[in-house]
């Protein structure tokens, strides 16, 4: 049975947790009964954890192995091996289930690997997916400033000369 100080103490750790204001190490010391030192009771300039982008794409998954999980991304061509996965609850406001990396996409069909799990993945879940970003030299604004610096140095040239 869990006594009173004990139970504050973990209420008083997880809602250091939830605010944002610590990490797992931080609140460490407070879990074994040693008040934290460096750990602010409120959150205050730090910023919030990191969340799956909204641009996120959904998976529907199809079959669960062992530490396997087959999902189809059908229109999504940019889906290739070694990209990271996550796979997420969404009867329970899209909770973090497994993080997952796709091991070989073929015939239409992705294989990942569960790497890390707070539950059982099922097919109830949704995989998530976040596009690559383009590479520097695919963006419009580094060809945009390059076309720009190179007509202001053409006209700078031909001012300089004349």
């Amino acid at each position: 049975m869990v006594d009173v100080r004990q139970r504050r103490r973990l209420l008083q750790a997880a809602a250091m947790l939830v605010l944002g204001g610590t990490t797992a190490c931080q609140a460490l010391p407070m879990l074994r009964g040693r008040p934290a030192a460096s750990a602010p009771a409120v959150a205050t300039s730090v910023p919030p954890l990191a969340r799956i982008p909204r641009n996120a794409s959904r998976f529907e998954i199809e079959a669960i192995d062992d530490s396997t999980a087959r999902f189809k991304p059908r229109e999504a061509s940019w889906v290739r091996e070694g990209m990271t996965a996550y796979v997420v609850d969404p009867l329970h406001r899209d909770a973090l289930v497994a993080r997952l990396r796709v091991v070989s996409v073929w015939n239409d069909m992705a294989v990942a690997v569960v790497t890390s799990q707070v539950t059982r993945v099922t097919t109830d879940h949704v995989v998530l997916m976040v596009p690559a970003p383009a590479p520097w030299w695919h963006a419009h604004p580094f060809w945009t400033g390059s076309m720009a610096g190179g007509l202001l140095g053409l006209l700078l040239g031909i001012a300089a000369t004349s």
